[in-house]
C-alpha cells in the first residue's frame, strides 16, 4: 500500500510539472478553458455558472484566452467523465470542474493526470481531490452543517424532534454537511432525530417527505434541516401553509428566493454560500496555472449565517 501511495504522489508531481510546461508552451491568448458544470438547472449552480460565464467571456474578449467551453454535467458522474474526454479532445489547457459525486467523479482526476491536464475542482470534492487536483476552491461543508444545527438549537432551546433532508447521497457536500449536523445534535439529550431521507436536492421531493413527516409526527416535529435551500425554502413554505410556521427550516446556499423569504419573515435563516466567489477564485487560479505560476492547493471561503438582521447585505 505504501508503494501505491508513493506512486500516486509521483504521478501527481510529474503530471503537475508536465501540465505546467505544456501550458507554458502556449502564449497568453492561445489558452483553451473547459468548464465542466455540475448542472445548468438548479438555482445555486445557475449563480455559479452565470458568474463563470461572465468572467470567462471577459477573458476571451480581452484576448487573455482563445476560447472556453461550458459542458453540462447533468448532475451525473458518468456524463462528467465523458465530458472530460471531450475536453481533452478539444485541446483544453485546463479544466475547471464542479463534481457531481465524490466517488463517481474521482476517475476524472486520474485521467487528467494521465494526460498532464491541470484541473481546478470547485465547490465539492472528489475522493481524490486532495491528492490529484491542481487546486481546490470551496467552503467547509462540515462548518455549514454545524451552523445549521446550532441555529436550530438556538431557536428552540427547549429541544424537540428534528428531521434531515439530504442531498444526493455520495456528494461531498451531502456527506460533510451531515457530519456537521450530527456532530452537534447527536450529543444533545433534549433533541431526537425522527427521520433522515435523501430528497436529492429537489424541492418537490423534499416537500413530499416533509408533509409525510408532519402527518406522522405532528407536534413532535420541530425542525427540518435541509442540505440545500431549494429544499429548505419549499419545505418552510409548505409548513407555513399547513399552519406550522413554528417548525424551523434551514438550508444552505442563500439563493435569491430563500433570501427574499428571510427578508419577509417567511424563513428564519439560511447559510449563505458564496458560489460565485468560489468559481471566480477558481478562474483566477486557473489563469495563474496557465501562466506557469504556483497556486495554493486549497482555498476555503467561509459560510455566513443570514437572518433578517443582515439579509440586505446578501439580497442584491
Amino acid at each position: 500500500m505504501k508503494r501505491v501511495g508513493k506512486l500516486l504522489v509521483l504521478i501527481a508531481l510529474f503530471s503537475l510539472i508536465f501540465g505546467s510546461v505544456a501550458s507554458a508552451a502556449k502564449k497568453e491568448g492561445e489558452w483553451i478553458v473547459a468548464y465542466i458544470a455540475k448542472n445548468t438547472v438548479d438555482a445555486f449552480h445557475a449563480t455559479i455558472n452565470g458568474a463563470a460565464t461572465r468572467e470567462l467571456n471577459a477573458l476571451k474578449a480581452s484576448g487573455k484566452i482563445a476560447n472556453w467551453y461550458l459542458l453540462d454535467g447533468l448532475t451525473d458522474p458518468i456524463t462528467q467523465n465523458n465530458l472530460l474526454e471531450d475536453a481533452i479532445n478539444m485541446g483544453a489547457d485546463i479544466v475547471i470542474m464542479l463534481p457531481a459525486e465524490a466517488a463517481g467523479c474521482a476517475p476524472m482526476l486520474v485521467r487528467a493526470q494521465e494526460v498532464g491536464l491541470p484541473v481546478i475542482v470547485v465547490n465539492s470534492k472528489t475522493d481524490n481531490t486532495d491528492e490529484l487536483a491542481t487546486a481546490y476552491v470551496g467552503s467547509n461543508d462540515v462548518q455549514a452543517g454545524e451552523m445549521m444545527a446550532q441555529f436550530v438549537m438556538d431557536q428552540l432551546p427547549q429541544g424537540g424532534g428534528w428531521a434531515h433532508l439530504q442531498g444526493i447521497i455520495g456528494n461531498s457536500a451531502q456527506i460533510e454537511r451531515g457530519i456537521g449536523i450530527h456532530k452537534l445534535l447527536d450529543n444533545q439529550p433534549n433533541w431526537t432525530m425522527l427521520e433522515e431521507q435523501s430528497a436529492e436536492w429537489q424541492a418537490e421531493k423534499a416537500v413530499r417527505f416533509a408533509e409525510d413527516w408532519l402527518t406522522k409526527f405532528g407536534d413532535k416535529l420541530n425542525a427540518i434541516i435541509c442540505d440545500n435551500d431549494d429544499m429548505s425554502s419549499a419545505v418552510q413554505a409548505a409548513m407555513n401553509a399547513a399552519g406550522r410556521s413554528d417548525i424551523v427550516c434551514i438550508g444552505v446556499d442563500g439563493n435569491v428566493g430563500p433570501l427574499t423569504m428571510v427578508k419577509n419573515g417567511e424563513l428564519r435563516a439560511t447559510i449563505y454560500q458564496d458560489g460565485a466567489g468560489q468559481v471566480l477564485k477558481a478562474i483566477e487560479l486557473a489563469m495563474k496555472v496557465l501562466a506557469g505560476e504556483e497556486v495554493p492547493k486549497e482555498t476555503m471561503i467561509d459560510f455566513v449565517l443570514v437572518t433578517q438582521e443582515n439579509v440586505d447585505q446578501y439580497l442584491k
